[in-house]
């Protein structure tokens, strides 16, 4: 009897989804499709509007970043998912973390000083969430940073 009750119960407690807040990150919250996300890169060239993924050589400038980064995570490089369904998750992400409305993406970024105590300086792919709206003047040339995309989250209210 004992054995099987065991059995029932652990099987139970093993199998029971928990509610719980999760450790880490910001939740994944899908950007409903009443709302847009337009990109606020600068242009590549005259005419010639930045697309996502294909720009290079720019990044959020250090004074947007001290005024308006909320929440920022590095993965390895090189990262073996495709930097759009990375970019998917943080804008996602960015959307389940209250005060978010930018984000940025992009290779080449280097860790800050203290990343998970270490020097900092790795190269990585880097997802940026800020408190702020992004414009084209909010970014400056960084040389090594490659397939760069940003995008503010807006929804109707």
């Amino acid at each position: 009897m004992l054995p099987t009750t065991l059995t029932l119960l652990l099987t139970t407690s093993l199998t029971t989804a928990l509610v719980l807040p999760r450790a880490g990150g910001p939740a994944y919250n899908p950007i409903p499709t009443t709302c847009s996300v337009p990109n606020p890169l600068p242009p590549t060239a005259p005419g010639v509007p930045a697309t996502n993924f294909s720009t290079n050589g720019l990044a959020p400038s250090p004074s947007f970043r001290a005024a308006h980064l909320i929440y920022q995570f590095y993965l390895p490089s090189p990262d073996s998912t495709d930097i759009a369904e990375r970019w998917e998750g943080c804008l996602e992400q960015c959307n389940g973390l209250s005060g978010c409305v930018a984000a940025f993406m992009a290779d080449g970024m280097r860790t800050p000083k203290g990343w998970y105590g270490t020097e900092g300086g790795v190269e990585s792919r880097g997802c940026l969430m800020f408190n702020g709206t992004l414009a084209e003047g909010d970014f400056v040339t960084r040389e090594k940073v490659r397939g760069a995309t940003a995008g503010n989250i807006a929804c109707p209210e």
